[in-house]
């Protein structure tokens, strides 16, 4: 059966949108090694990059669903939550380890969100997360009414509407809102006094314990980088395999707008990491590493000096650490 080509909205995922989106995740991901203090600026612009395309995506499908193509939507949605698929491999390694907080790698991220911000994101993410089941359950499969194919993205081509595809999307989506809900019932703890869960007792050097924050920030990390190279290459994949057409220039305000917002937001990371504004030196954006310390491999600074996210009841010589 013959692909379904044809002329894709470049005002919902062309190249500048797809470069801005691009941009920012890995902006976003080098900001928290090279310029801490950045790295909430260009979360809080991703966020409005996500929140402006979720909009105008419930706006499209109000309007006339058929006004974009199953695959149109599927790309949409690769670009809004492709940051939030980290989250998958994470909460993986998390049921893996048996929910030890000792090895939680979101437990110490290199930089720390605001409440505000990360209140706002789950708000987010649990919207578009419900525009997903919708998607999956009902838009996909109208595709078994047409005569032509529509490819997806699953480490290899993959029509769009194959039973096992889909159920393989459902399950994923599924399993992110497990997280969410894990995640509101810890603010529901939080907010009404509960006092946290407590593991088993550990007892840890100061040196242990800096460097295996570390080892978990790395890990952090590298799972947001390998899952932001696989949405762009299954981004672009699917608009090549797809035929779609008009959505590979940059020659209008409106892609030129977003690609030079995202590559400003990198040239600035750069230029603070090089060029650092000693004024800045006490205001790492909620980093756990001083601007000497980004500067010098990123060496920790003192324990005593780390967030309230390090762990309880540490003390000298020996750390004695509650999960």
């Amino acid at each position: 059966m013959a692909v379904c080509a044809f002329e894709g909205n470049s005002d919902m995922y062309g190249l500048g949108i797809r470069l801005g989106y691009y941009l920012q995740w890995y902006g976003g991901i080098f900001a928290a090694w090279f310029a801490p203090s950045e790295t909430r600026a260009l979360r809080f612009t991703n966020g409005l990059f996500v929140a402006a395309s979720f909009l105008a995506l419930v706006i499209l499908t109000v309007g006339d669903v058929d006004s974009l193509h199953p695959v149109e939507v599927y790309i949409i949605l690769l670009l809004m939550f492709g940051a939030y698929l980290s989250l998958i491999p994470i909460y993986l390694w998390r049921l893996l380890t048996q929910c030890d907080p000792y090895w939680d790698p979101t437990r110490y991220p290199l930089v720390i969100p605001g409440a505000v911000f990360a209140n706002l994101h789950l708000l987010l993410l649990v919207g578009v997360l419900v525009y997903q089941y919708w998607f999956w359950f009902n838009r996909v499969p109208t595709l078994d009414r047409v005569n032509c194919q529509e490819y997806g993205f699953l480490f290899a081509k993959i029509r769009l509407n194959n039973k096992g595809f889909i159920a393989v999307n459902i399950l994923l989506y599924f399993f992110l809102g497990m997280v969410c809900l894990y995640i509101m019932w810890l603010k529901i703890r939080r907010a009404a006094g509960l006092p946290s869960p407590r593991g088993k007792r550990r007892t840890i050097s100061r040196r242990h314990l800096i460097a295996h924050i570390e080892l978990l920030g790395n890990l952090d990390t590298w799972i947001k980088i390998v899952v932001a190279l696989t949405v762009t290459v299954a981004t672009e994949l699917v608009i090549d395999w797809n035929g779609i057409e008009n959505v590979n220039s940059l020659a209008s305000a409106g892609q030129t707008i977003p690609f030079l917002i995202g590559l400003g937001s990198v040239i600035r990371i750069f230029y603070v990491y090089w060029f650092p504004d000693d004024r800045d030196d006490d205001s790492d954006g909620g980093s756990y590493y001083s601007s000497d310390d980004r500067r010098s491999h990123r060496r920790p600074i003192s324990v005593d000096h780390l967030p309230m996210a390090q762990p309880p009841n540490v003390r000298r010589p020996s750390r004695t650490y509650h999960r």
